[in-house]
């Protein structure tokens, strides 16, 4: 156990120096730096424990209990930073840091008492002895990620329905590892909740010593959040996106399509995807269809939104697929693979690629081509 917390700790430290030599430093880099840092002190400090140092320095004692408080807003402003570049932190948001500080707040008698009684006080709560107030502090540092938790997936989720609006290729920018590493997140707070629940119930007599497994599997945790944002970056700093121009997303329109309007640019758009084949670029964005067509951007996100019922990842990628279908059976295409002409046909990955496909017809690429075989 005390090998894997050094582990922990020492991957906090090291994956928070390195974010320093990042060349594109941008806020979310900052985020996950100190979140990094706070995280390695967190679990040093449980390190420390687990060695006896708090027995041989009891002012030690509680120094880092507080820490918890700041993992429900570092995700959410590290995800927040992550899909908005315009996200600026503003006085309104240290209303995040209030658990925080009425925390350390309470804990100020304590923090100022001697050294023996802190002593005695940490071999009271683990002979079972635990007092009203160390109960209240375990139910309010349990409770204080859950909120963040549900806010953060919100948040990943209306983001992947807003690139899906603009971007035909959304693989690199959708942020799925950030989705999986909150669903980690959530396994290691279901862990804590455990472990609070036997502490209250048995007094803080926890002979599991849960606490000791929570930072062991926080250290895994830890390992991809370094390893995911050190190798990632940020949303609107990727090239896909960065000359992206941002009205659509931030000025509605006034006035809806007229219904002459409407046809007519439907008309456009279908003539235009018919005779230009504009999908077979993998890097098409709704902004760049739209300047092909001489219309306004909002105006043809309308058209797709509400008279065509898709968003523009739907629309573009049907058309992909269903080039893909007519050059399977095509024999000027038979010396190409099946990736090799998906990959003409504007599709970026095999992986995105097959799971396009399979949501649009029901089979994967290969039992599609067997079925056409055997028909």
């Amino acid at each position: 156990m005390v090998t894997i917390l050094a582990i922990g700790a020492i991957q906090s430290l090291f994956f928070s120096m390195i974010l320093l030599t990042k060349e594109e430093y941008a806020l979310s880099d900052k985020i996950l730096r100190w979140w990094l840092f706070v995280l390695f002190v967190h679990i040093g400090a449980n390190l420390l424990e687990l060695l006896g140092y708090y027995q041989k320095y009891p002012h030690l004692i509680g120094s880092s209990s507080s820490l918890v408080f700041l993992y429900g807003p570092f995700l959410y402003f590290y995800a927040k930073a992550y899909v908005s570049d315009a996200f600026k932190f503003r006085k309104v948001d240290l209303w995040h840091l209030l658990p925080f500080v009425l925390y350390n707040l309470a804990m100020l008698p304590f923090y100022s008492q001697t050294a023996a009684y802190k002593l005695h006080y940490d071999q009271e709560v683990l002979a079972g002895g635990a007092p009203w107030a160390a109960m209240v502090a375990l139910v309010a540092k349990t409770l204080a990620i859950p909120v963040y938790l549900v806010w953060t997936l919100i948040l990943l989720r209306n983001h992947r329905r807003n690139i899906a609006r603009y971007f035909s290729d959304i693989e690199k920018i959708d942020l799925r590892w950030l989705q999986y590493l909150v669903w980690s997140m959530v396994g290691v707070w279901g862990f804590a909740l455990l472990s609070a629940v036997i502490k209250f119930r048995t007094h803080f007599q926890d002979t599991f010593h849960s606490e000791q497994y929570i930072f062991s599997a926080a250290t895994l945790w830890v390992f991809g959040l370094g390893y995911y944002g050190l190798k990632q970056t940020p949303v609107f700093n990727n090239a896909v996106i960065r000359d992206q121009p941002r009205e659509v997303a931030e000025t509605p329109r006034n006035n809806k399509l007229s219904p002459e309007e409407t046809a007519q640019y439907r008309q456009r758009l279908m003539t235009h995807m018919e005779k230009e084949q504009p999908y077979l670029q993998s890097r098409l964005t709704l902004h760049q269809l739209a300047g092909e067509l001489d219309l306004p951007a909002q105006a043809l996100s309308e058209l797709l939104n509400d008279t065509l019922e898709q968003n523009f990842f739907q629309f573009v990628n049907h058309y992909r697929v269903e080039e893909v279908k007519q050059r399977l059976q095509d024999p000027k295409y038979r010396n190409l693979t099946i990736l090799g002409i998906a990959l003409e046909c504007g599709f970026n990955s095999k992986a995105a690629f097959n799971r396009i496909f399979k949501e649009y017809t029901g089979l994967t690429p290969s039992a599609y081509m067997k079925g056409q075989a055997e028909s």
